[in-house]
């Protein structure tokens, strides 16, 4: 029997691995896991290419993960491969099968749909289709559509994770070099919380073993894989787990950069401690920061603890990020934006502000009706109204996180925020729905652009970040900061920016031993950024101690130009002089120092200055 195994991803990313399908495939016996194809697919292809695609292959059953993001897609491709091929079976799993298997059932003529962990209900399938032409029985967690005789959603037990192959180990998922995977260390969730589906049926945490987590890691170190963003919904609960799972990763992958979930509480000196010495970043889903909001779907958070906790991981220099929802029940628009105020005044490195969705088989879509919840019938489910939730409170909390997501996130706004709040005297939401009104004055944005922010990139919200400030500024009649709060953002972003690229090798031998390092032409390498500045660099390299009053009254825009390189995981910036500025802006692969500085510098000086630009990788030899 071929199988296809189709996955509709969300975007184009890093994170858009199959895992799902890998798990199902691996998990079927030999004979049948060779007869296996994995396709991927993406949000924005239509649906006829992703039928033909799949077509091609000739499979005789198809299997779809579905998800929020993909449910209306995958049942648009279900109903035109029945269409066109009525008689391959095709499979639904996922989280939209196990919240809404009625409702799925009716959107295509699916054989069959699983509902929960699906390698073991999706391998008995496999096997029957592929000797008998219907299972002789009923198979708990399988529904068969139109079959009632032969249909159950009853719960299965949680699957033993010791039985279940690695779709990594067994070759079904193939890591990329400087590429991302995910990888799941654990299943399941301790917390109920009402909105998520992570804990419905088995309110418990299972994980993968530690010698199957460390074949993993050793493999996705010898392949150079880059990040790893780890499926665990709260990897340090219980601490200890959390404490033998970082000492995993240090001892075997310490290289990796990690993606991790975490929930406050059980942050701890031993974790924090351990953190630091990681690459990683961590998330925390406070969802709110009001105790009788979250108390309203089972969460919990005492600002007490947060404070505690946030000043363990800032001494210990782990960087960190919020999770925030707003449309909760027993929430308002005011609400949300002191929740928002309070996790910003802690600097987050990112701040992800989301609507509520009622997802399928959550215990907040089985109790809409008592909290007067309206929301879309169809994905993505989102909140529509509330009794403390307008309409149009939604949309003014969509478009603020908008906001948030531009000027914050995508503009890496964390280093000078802080500054920023305390130069206009203002609270963080002020200055985002001032930022809201005037991009959307501005004649080339729109509200449908400004909310399409995950659509914005880094140069993108750094030209609004000095449209904005330059106008803010000017409003609160401070022209004469105009200057230096632009330095600093042109600092900010050019440090992120190198930070994110490549890294600036030293030169090899060859370019060392070059014949006439003086008479040779240079070209400048692509890895470093020359970068001007009204202000002297050194200077605003000190603007942290001091606010930028201050600095106007103690320095004067002399001019520079910054060198920015990174080398060994860091930035290193540094001031240029005119010679070196002179060598490296004309060093174009065609000129030698000698032409370049035609007499105006003694040949022992300008020997030694291009020595030391070829020697440290600042030019090379053209090609």
């Amino acid at each position: 029997m071929e199988i296809t195994l189709a996955t509709v991803h969300v975007r184009r990313s890093a994170q858009a691995v199959p895992l799902a399908a890998g798990c199902l495939a691996a998990y079927l016996p030999e004979p049948l896991r060779c007869k296996v194809q994995l396709l991927d697919f993406f949000a924005d292809q239509e649906v006829s290419t992703v039928v033909r695609t799949i077509l091609d292959g000739k499979p005789e059953l198809v299997a779809f993960p579905v998800y929020v993001w993909n449910r209306v897609q995958v049942a648009a491709v279900a109903r035109e491969i029945s269409r066109q091929q009525p008689a391959i079976r095709l499979v639904a799993g996922g989280p939209e099968a196990g919240g809404d298997p009625e409702r799925l059932a009716a959107a295509a003529d699916w054989s069959a749909l699983v509902i929960g962990e699906g390698e073991e209900l999706f391998a008995q399938l496999v096997e029957a289709w592929s000797t008998d032409d219907e299972p002789k029985s009923e198979i708990p967690g399988v529904i068969f559509p139109g079959h009632p005789a032969a249909s159950t959603s009853d719960p299965r037990p949680p699957l033993d994770l010791e039985k279940l192959p690695s779709p990594w180990l067994s070759g079904l998922l193939a890591p990329t070099p400087q590429g991302g995977v995910v990888w799941e260390v654990s299943r399941g969730c301790a917390f109920g919380c009402d909105y998520c589906y992570e804990a419905a049926g088995h309110q418990k945490v299972r994980s993968h073993s530690r010698e199957r987590l460390r074949a993993e890691l050793e493999l996705f170190t010898q392949i150079g894989v880059s990040q790893v963003w780890v499926l665990d919904a709260t990897f340090n609960y219980p601490p200890q787990r959390g404490v033998e799972l970082l000492e995993l990763l240090l001892e075997t992958a310490p290289q990796l950069h990690y993606h991790l979930e975490a929930k406050v509480d059980f942050v701890d000196p031993q974790t924090a401690s351990l953190l630091s010495r990681l690459s990683c970043s961590l998330q925390l889903g406070l969802q709110s920061t009001d105790s009788k909001v979250l108390s309203a779907v089972h969460r919990h958070l005492d600002l007490d603890i947060l404070n505690e906790k946030i000043h363990l991981l800032e001494a210990y220099g782990v960087i960190y990020g919020f999770d925030l929802i707003f449309g909760l029940p027993q929430d308002s628009y005011s609400g949300f934006i002191r929740s928002l105020d309070t996790s910003l005044h802690f600097s987050p490195n990112h701040l992800h502000i989301f609507p509520l969705a009622i997802l399928p088989g959550t215990r907040l879509a089985q109790q809409r009706d008592r909290h007067g919840l309206v929301a879309q019938p169809a994905p993505p489910y989102e909140i529509i109204r509330s009794p403390s939730w307008s309409e149009q409170d939604l949309q003014r909390a969509r478009i603020l996180a908008a906001a948030v997501d531009i000027f914050y996130n995508t503009g890496r706004a964390v280093a000078f925020f802080p500054a920023l709040l305390e130069l206009f005297e203002i609270e963080p939401h002020h200055l985002f729905e001032e930022l809201t009104d005037w991009a959307l004055k501005q004649s080339d944005i729109d509200q449908a652009m400004f909310l399409a922010s995950d659509q914005w990139n880094a140069h993108d919200a750094y030209r609004l970040q000095q449209g904005f400030l330059s106008w803010r500024l000017k409003q609160a009649g401070l022209n004469h900061l105009t200057t230096a709060v632009l330095d600093l953002l042109c600092y900010h972003f050019h440090y992120a920016e190198t930070l994110l690229g490549p890294e600036l090798a030293f030169a090899n031998g060859t370019e060392r031993e070059a014949t006439d390092l003086w008479t040779n032409p240079w070209l400048r390498s692509k890895q470093l950024r020359l970068v001007p500045f009204a202000y002297e660099i050194l200077d605003l390299q000190e603007m942290d101690e001091m606010s930028f009053a201050e600095f106007v009254e103690l320095f004067r825009p002399v001019g520079s130009t910054a060198l920015f390189v990174r080398r060994g995981g860091e930035v290193l910036c540094e001031s240029l002089s005119d010679e070196m500025l002179r060598l490296l802006k004309e060093s174009d692969g065609s000129k030698t120092p000698e032409q370049i500085f035609a007499g105006s510098l003694d040949q022992k000086t300008g020997r030694e200055l291009v020595e030391f630009a070829v020697a440290e990788g600042l030019v090379q030899k053209p090609i």
